[in-house]
């Protein structure tokens, strides 16, 4: 070998040297998506704006590009000193196994902005999420604070005991504890989103406004049943399988006849074991996919109910009011009208947010918040290990 390797570098005539292995396909190609940022079309500008910026601020993303930027100038070196004769003396050129472990580092890349993007999303709707109940806990305080008026006022009338302003005041107190915690709540979820983002507290509360409104993201149409999944985590494990089945040398009519007898016992137990890791990955990854999409339908379906019902329980609050204040109801039936219409409130907004953090959720499984781009990301300037 020192010989034949001597004889190379001085440009000796040689044998014929073996043929550089080509890249194996484990599976067939899926195309990244041109844009797969589900957030710029979800109808809500500010979690678009606070999704983008949330990405832009994450330092282990940008420490991943790095390590990527890093990996691909050692792979070049490596190919520079392996390059010409010298490599085909070696007797085996290294590229494909080099390039599909490239192209793993890449999807999983992918695959950490796509979870970036769904962490920022989830953190966003919680915090609308709690805003909106604060607001309907806040306006119902007020309520109760004015029952216990009107109480006081029928009890200095001679209309009813003390009973019914002890009441309103005992409830509105009640109340107002609840305020306290779900403000504090909501404080708590908005810091930690303000973090997420790389803003101050006060620019993420003025961005988010009075307006306290849970996003309405729509799902999407379902991919067909035989659509290629196009989730980076699944592209990451079969370019990872496919560089170690390079590494062990498997070509790729081995890996063909493997794929197409599966059970065969002859198959090299390495190969058999890589393709039902993949086969696994994708199985799972489509039922996780058709679980969601029936726990959307449930949602929907739960959210009409509760619509109708929120609409009976308001109703209600404003025929007890009416009754109350003319002297006719009673403070208890009051009082239990407008619990429950403060309790059909709150599950609307708690299965908007559901169903909107479902849908978030949907959009990763499905291989959503990446692109095509996000394989050759730019070089940042993060401060890594």
């Amino acid at each position: 070998m020192v010989g034949a390797l001597a004889c190379a570098l001085a440009g000796c005539a040689t044998t014929a040297a073996p043929e550089a292995d080509a890249s194996l396909v484990i599976a067939p190609p899926v195309e990244a998506p041109a844009d797969g940022d589900w957030w710029k079309t979800a109808g809500d500008p500010l979690l678009a704006n606070l999704v983008e910026r949330g990405i832009a601020a994450d330092n282990d993303l940008a420490c991943r590009a790095a390590r990527l930027h890093e990996q691909e100038e050692t792979d070049a070196a490596a190919s520079r000193r392996l390059a010409g004769k010298v490599r085909a003396l070696v007797g085996k050129d290294q590229a494909p196994e080099r390039d599909a472990a490239r192209m793993a580092w890449a999807y999983a890349y992918a695959q950490a902005r796509a979870d970036r993007a769904t962490e920022v999303a989830l953190a966003y709707v919680q915090v609308r999420r709690l805003q909106q109940i604060l607001t309907l806990r806040t306006g119902r305080l007020d309520q109760f604070r004015d029952n216990a008026v009107i109480a006081e006022f029928r009890r200095q009338a001679g209309l009813v005991t003390a009973i019914d302003g002890g009441l309103g005041n005992s409830i509105a107190g009640v109340v107002d504890a609840d305020v306290s915690a779900t403000r504090s709540r909501f404080d708590a979820a908005r810091a930690a989103l303000a973090a997420m983002t790389g803003m101050t507290d006060n620019d993420l509360l003025t961005a988010l406004g009075e307006k306290a409104e849970v996003p309405v993201i729509s799902p999407g149409a379902p991919p067909a049943a035989d659509a290629p999944l196009r989730r980076a985590d699944l592209l990451a494990l079969s370019s990872r399988l496919e560089s170690s089945l390079a590494h062990a040398k498997v070509t790729q009519a081995e890996l063909d006849a493997a794929r197409a007898a599966p059970t065969d016992e002859t198959t090299a137990p390495a190969l058999r074991d890589a393709l039902q890791k993949l086969e696994k990955a994708e199985t799972g990854a489509r039922t996780e996919m058709g679980s969601m999409r029936q726990s959307l339908a449930a949602l929907d379906a739960r959210q009409s109910a509760i619509d109708e019902t929120a609409a009976q329980a308001k109703r209600a609050v404003s025929d007890a009011r009416a009754s109350y204040k003319a002297g006719f109801g009673d403070f208890a039936t009051l009082y239990v009208a407008e619990a429950a219409a403060l309790a059909a409130d709150e599950a609307r907004v708690n299965i908007k947010a559901d169903r909107a953090a479902a849908i978030v959720r949907l959009y990763k499984m499905e291989g959503g918040g990446w692109s095509a781009a996000d394989l050759n990301p730019p070089m940042g300037t993060a401060t890594c290990d």
